[in-house]
């Protein structure tokens, strides 16, 4: 039975490695930008003035993304394929850092530090949409085929246009549905002059 289970996993690892699909690979890089202040309005003030700028708002955190495909097109009797397809996704997310935290309260710690946690949160889940994108994408390219490759990559380039738009529309909404939870941390509430 060992024998039969090492055979069927040999011949599983020969088809796999026989197999040219898509890949998405990412890496992620945190950028700090250091607010100072001694109370949650002043490092609130603080993040909207050395804080990022997304679509042209203020904005506490960001996560900016780049995209690059790698691949070639094959022209093999009548038909084009894509061979070695990647998508390498940059991630760099910008994140406030207090300079000293010490001078908050304990209450105003464990605020910041919940709202911290939530930014982290926030920020990787736009990491996440941007992968399943990519991901959705990858598997639509990897099946594509056309009977030239100037038609292929018109196709490829649409399907790449489409992901954009889509991921954008997706991202946008989440900011959206989560700008109303970031107003509720007890910290940005403290920090707006309203009660925990």
């Amino acid at each position: 039975m060992k024998c039969l289970s090492l055979a069927a996993s040999v011949l599983l690892l020969i088809l796999s490695l026989s197999r040219v699909e898509a890949a998405t690979v990412s890496t992620t890089k945190v950028v700090y930008f250091t607010v100072g202040g001694g109370t949650p309005t002043e490092i609130f003030r603080a993040i909207l003035h050395y804080g990022p700028r997304v679509g042209g708002s203020q904005s506490i955190a960001s996560i900016g993304t780049k995209a690059i495909e790698d691949g070639g097109l094959k022209q093999a009797g009548g038909s084009c394929h894509v061979s070695g397809y990647s998508i390498h996704l940059t991630f760099v997310i910008r994140r406030p850092r207090i300079a000293n935290v010490g001078v908050l309260s304990a209450a105003d710690r464990a605020a910041w530090q919940q709202m911290n946690d939530f930014i982290i949160r926030h920020e990787n889940e736009h990491k996440r949409n941007w992968l399943n994108c990519a991901a959705h994408l990858d598997s639509e390219i990897a099946r594509l085929s056309a009977s030239s490759c100037g038609q292929l990559a018109s196709a490829a380039n649409g399907l790449w246009q489409k992901m954009l738009a889509s991921c954008d529309a997706l991202q946008h909404s989440f900011d959206a549905s989560d700008s109303r939870a970031l107003e509720q941390q007890p910290f940005m509430v403290h920090a707006r002059g309203r009660d925990f």
